[in-house]
């Protein structure tokens, strides 16, 4: 079983073999997270025989370690070409990524990207298209993205996830962690609390469109989902080996990514209602709440659409008879709540089709056959309480009216998020039995007409 191996290092760089029959591989090649570890970068660097780093951070992580690493690299004898983005609410999209490109020196041989979320995104998708390797400084526990073999970036003002690779190197001081602000600690414990969701929906997929799912990573994922939850009064003291635990579940969350090829292990509905808010917020100018904190909050609605349906008295065997839920005006309706992001969610529906007549009558007759395995999904999950139980215990925002999101974001959210990716989960799920509308005005009343 992958989850029996000893530790983190014996899934780096290493083919496994799996009962799935897929290899999997994460081609990282070092994880240190460790007391001191920034005192390891230079020597990682120069080890691996790299001329000249390029260092990208910016204000704010400069401060907590990209100063030091550029004086240690310099140290080493290495000579170092670097850009500090000034802004500290910097948002991943085209424009970051063509400053990066307009202050790059050609001359390097290796990015080395110091910060947590945003600073690695741009970072992976910018060496991967450069084709150059590149290492990451962590420097909060925040999110799941740091082995992670994707980059969720803005396009078009629409979140939308590229393939792209993983670091060489992923190296976090526990020193460094253990002092982020509390509140992006308990975000990586929010992101953490949504594997609970995005597992569940990945087995819906299986079972209702025999979409690839692999136990034996979903196991892994779901070990140290579980291993992290026992912390939470640890993490919520911030005491360090709590928060070293908590980032090695982060990375093997990216790992688990990495083994399948795409972001199925780490990421479903939460993940969705949490890019759906980070757009509105960008587009109505106002400060984005951190990625964990709004996975965080969206597991707990979730979960609360899992045990709704659970409970809902329904007769599968009149499924088939069910409708598509009417789509006159859903263009327009796009275009309302999307808003510059409308044309890139029109153009994906073109493409998946999610909300086809003849694919919806298709996903109603497996949802039938299928309704009792479904129970048994519904029912593996948390209950929306427990979550808000944890989050509460460690900080972090358990409701979006807490940051500030009105009820009209809420309920929109619920309604539109799925229209972002083409990945089936309960939200779609809910369309598919004509249910997504009415839970979602059960919810959140407040924002009902």
């Amino acid at each position: 079983m992958i989850h029996d191996k000893a530790d983190l290092a014996s899934y780096l760089n290493n083919p496994i073999e799996c009962s799935c029959g897929r290899m999997h591989l994460a081609g990282i090649e070092v994880v240190e997270i460790s007391e001191g570890a920034l005192n390891k970068v230079a020597p990682y660097v120069k080890e691996r025989a790299y001329k000249k780093p390029f260092v990208i951070a910016d204000c704010n992580t400069y401060e907590i370690a990209g100063k030091e690493v550029l004086k240690k690299l310099g140290e080493e004898g290495l000579e170092v070409s670097s850009y500090v983005f000034a802004d500290p609410h910097l948002s991943p999209d085209e424009c970051a990524l063509g400053t990066l490109l307009m202050n790059y020196d050609p001359s390097c041989d290796v990015i080395l990207a110091v910060g947590s979320g945003t600073i690695n995104d741009l970072a992976r998708f910018f060496s991967f298209q450069l084709d150059m390797p590149y290492f990451i400084v962590a420097t909060a526990p925040s999110m799941d993205g740091y082995a992670s073999s994707v980059a969720p970036l803005l396009k078009n003002n629409l979140k939308t996830t590229f393939e792209c690779h993983v670091p060489k190197a992923i190296i976090a001081d526990l020193d460094i962690l253990a002092a982020a602000p509390r509140e992006m600690i308990a975000a990586g414990f929010g992101d953490v609390l949504g594997k609970y969701t995005c597992l569940a929906d990945w087995q819906l997929s299986a079972i209702i469109n025999d979409e690839y799912y692999c136990p034996e990573v979903a196991s892994l994922t779901r070990h140290s989902l579980e291993k992290t939850i026992g912390l939470s009064s640890g993490i919520a003291r911030g005491e360090k080996k709590a928060i070293g635990e908590l980032m090695e579940t982060l990375v093997l969350s990216g790992i688990a990514i990495s083994f399948v090829g795409n972001s199925r292990p780490a990421s479903g509905s939460e993940h969705h209602l949490a890019h759906f808010w980070e757009m509105q917020l960008l587009w109505g100018g106002r400060e984005h709440v951190l990625h964990g904190t709004s996975v965080g909050m969206g597991t707990a609605l979730v979960l609360q659409m899992y045990e709704m349906l659970l409970q809902a008295d329904l007769d599968p065997t009149t499924f088939q008879t069910i409708g598509a839920p009417a789509l006159d005006g859903w263009r327009s309706e796009i275009e309302r709540v999307f808003l510059d992001g409308a044309a890139e969610v029109l153009a994906l529906e073109e493409v998946a089709g999610k909300n086809d007549p003849e694919k919806h009558q298709a996903r109603l007759a497996s949802i039938s056959e299928n309704w009792d395995t479904i129970r048994e999904v519904l029912a593996s999950v948390p209950t929306p309480a427990r979550a808000r139980e944890l989050l509460e215990e460690v900080h972090a925002p358990f409701a979006a009216a807490q940051v500030g999101i009105e009820p009209r974001l809420v309920h929109e959210a619920l309604v539109y998020a799925k229209e972002i990716r083409a990945r089936y989960t309960i939200l779609q799920l809910l369309w598919d039995l004509n249910l997504l509308q009415d839970f979602a005005d059960r919810i959140v009343p407040d924002a009902v007409n």
